[in-house]
């Protein structure tokens, strides 16, 4: 019994010691501009994007949806619209600087859902609030950005090259909460759209996990 507690100690002292990937200097690679992605894959200005979404929930159990989002990069506002693939909605949100819920049918009627919801939305389409904390290269040679988060949270944004990006939420104890990758449907998509991505694909890592993979059926520019 002494030494199964003895392993669940340390176990518990490996996951409290987690670490964040080392950044190297620019210095270390042949980009000379490494800066650039701090800029990553967000969306520049007011936009109506429209996405069907497969989700997959905790036990494999999988979900087919629609996800109308309505956004703006300089206000960092966003209405957001959950439906059936006939077009019922059960869910419909606002945010703007904290969640405003219109409609919630169950089970997408709780709090924690909400918040979660908006969360995502915020990683996926806004450039991280915050301040940047270094950039420079991956061991792998990709490009990174690191963001620090009013709440303590890192954010690296890293350029996977032919416009393929990675987004890495972790928690204050340095623990991988969401992984965000977009992608182009080919190499020269999106140029002309302002960092709308055709396929996005979020995980959020831990209990419960889950998984949305969306594909964009159709993006609106807003002119005000």
């Amino acid at each position: 019994m002494k030494h199964i507690f003895l392993l669940l100690s340390v176990w518990g002292l490996i996951l409290s010691c987690s670490s964040l990937p080392q950044v190297y200097p620019a210095g270390d690679s042949t980009d000379p501009q490494p800066g650039r992605t701090c800029q990553g894959p967000f969306p520049d200005g007011d936009w109506q994007l429209l996405h069907s979404i497969e989700a997959t929930l905790p036990g494999g159990k999988k979900g087919f949806l629609m996800g109308l989002t309505i956004i703006s990069s300089s206000n960092r506002t966003a209405h957001c619209v959950i439906m059936t693939l006939e077009g019922f909605v059960v869910f419909d949100a606002l945010y703007d600087k904290q969640v405003t819920v219109k409609r919630a049918i169950a089970p997408f009627d709780s709090g924690v859902f909400a918040d979660g919801l908006i969360e995502d939305i915020n990683l996926i389409f806004f450039k991280p609030a915050g301040s940047i904390k270094t950039s420079g290269f991956l061991k792998s040679g990709q490009a990174v950005c690191r963001y620090q988060k009013p709440d303590g949270r890192m954010v690296d944004i890293i350029n996977r090259g032919k416009q393929n990006w990675e987004i890495r939420q972790y928690l204050p104890d340095y623990r991988l909460a969401r992984t965000v990758k977009s992608m182009p449907a080919n190499e020269t998509d999106s140029a002309d759209r302002k960092g709308i991505s055709n396929k996005i694909e979020l995980n959020a890592h831990g209990s419960p996990g889950y998984q949305l993979v969306m594909d964009l059926v159709e993006a609106i520019p807003l002119v005000k």
